[in-house]
C-alpha cells in the first residue's frame, strides 16, 4: 500500500495513491469525510481519548473567536 500526502501551499492536502492496485483501490470510493475521519481516529488512538478531546475542544474555541472577530 502506497498513499502519499501533499501539503499544499494553500494549506490543503491532496491524497495520491494507486488507483488500479488491488489494495490501494479501497480509497477510490472514499469521500473527503472519510480520511478526515480516519486522520482523526489515528489521532485519538495515538494521543488517547482525554488528550484528543482537549485539542478538539480548544480548536473549537478558536474556530469560534475567529468567526466572531
Amino acid at each position: 500500500m502506497t498513499i502519499t500526502a501533499i501539503v499544499n501551499d494553500d494549506e490543503t492536502i491532496t491524497f495520491n495513491w494507486h488507483e488500479n492496485d488491488p489494495v490501494d483501490s479501497v480509497f477510490n470510493t472514499w469521500t473527503e469525510q472519510d480520511f478526515m475521519d480516519a486522520i482523526l481516529d489515528y489521532c485519538k488512538e495515538v494521543m488517547g481519548e482525554e488528550e484528543y478531546s482537549k485539542i478538539i475542544e480548544e480548536h473549537k474555541e478558536e474556530s469560534c473567536n475567529q468567526n466572531e472577530q
